[in-house]
């Protein structure tokens, strides 16, 4: 066991890139309560989880912060990675209508689910009070606490919405910066969550720059991929690293994967 060191901190120089979970669509659900260690097991209906599956969704739970009034209830947001990120109200059998909805500002959840991990609690919840104190109401009021997003190994983390973009170790700058112009520093993500494991590693590398992948052909632990890249087409090797890590406070070590970029044509 690791002792009373936290995850994140054992994990500082482990790559970001290529470590976001993978979901085509997230179907956000607030609940302004308190959550317990696995919210979406103990608080969504079997029903949602059905219609989120059918639709390729993950769900979050999440709430406001302090300081900034709760969403009516039933109030969902709906992102697919292609369009606005969508808002509306569950409808009586608490199902999303998506035909019934309205375009939201973008949003960042960031995780304080800090009965799953306590870096989460920690760095989560101390990054929003931070972000409270330097950021204008309006910009801050883009901000929601979620519930698990995976790797609270590199807490605090995010996903920043519509553009299904998971990020971890930001601090309040980033944010900042993020919320001003809708862009961050590639140092922070750690990918986009419509990726595989290997593409979220050429993503992050070619940020901001517009990408669009061709193919992807594994041999043995390389991933050799082909994309456009603002139309012209360039070559890519990505290599996958078996590690053991302490991937939550007080755990015992787990086998992992590193990505690493190795080249580029």
């Amino acid at each position: 066991m690791a002792g009373d060191t936290p995850c994140s901190i054992l994990n500082a120089q482990a790559p970001l890139a290529g470590s976001a979970p993978v979901s085509q669509s997230w179907l956000i659900v607030f609940h302004q309560g308190a959550w317990g260690d696995r919210p979406v097991d103990t608080l969504i209906s079997r029903n949602l989880t059905t219609w989120a599956k059918e639709q390729g969704a993950q769900i979050l739970i999440a709430r406001t912060p302090k300081g900034i009034d709760p969403y009516p209830q039933a109030t969902f947001l709906y992102s697919d990675g292609q369009s606005d990120l969508l808002q509306g109200v569950l409808d009586s059998q608490g199902i999303p209508n998506l035909a019934h909805t309205q375009r939201s500002k973008p949003m960042l959840l960031i995780c304080t689910n800090g009965k799953r991990d306590q870096c989460c609690a920690t760095f989560g919840r101390s990054l929003i009070s931070q972000c409270r104190e330097v950021l204008s109401p309006e910009l801050y009021g883009q901000i929601l606490e979620c519930s698990h997003l995976g790797g609270h190994r590199f807490a605090p983390t995010a996903i920043w919405l519509p553009e299904n973009l998971v990020l971890g170790r930001l601090d309040p700058q980033a944010v900042a910066n993020l919320l001003e112009t809708g862009s961050v520093d590639s140092r922070f993500i750690r990918g986009n969550t419509q990726l595989p494991p290997a593409q979220q590693v050429v993503h992050a590398f070619m940020w901001p720059q517009e990408i669009a992948f061709l193919s992807c052909e594994q041999h043995d632990t390389d991933f050799h991929i082909t994309a456009l890249v603002n139309s012209s087409s360039e070559s890519f090797i990505v290599t996958a690293t078996p590690m053991s890590t302490v991937a939550s406070c007080g755990g015992d070590l787990k086998s992992d994967t590193w990505y690493d970029l190795l080249s580029n044509k």
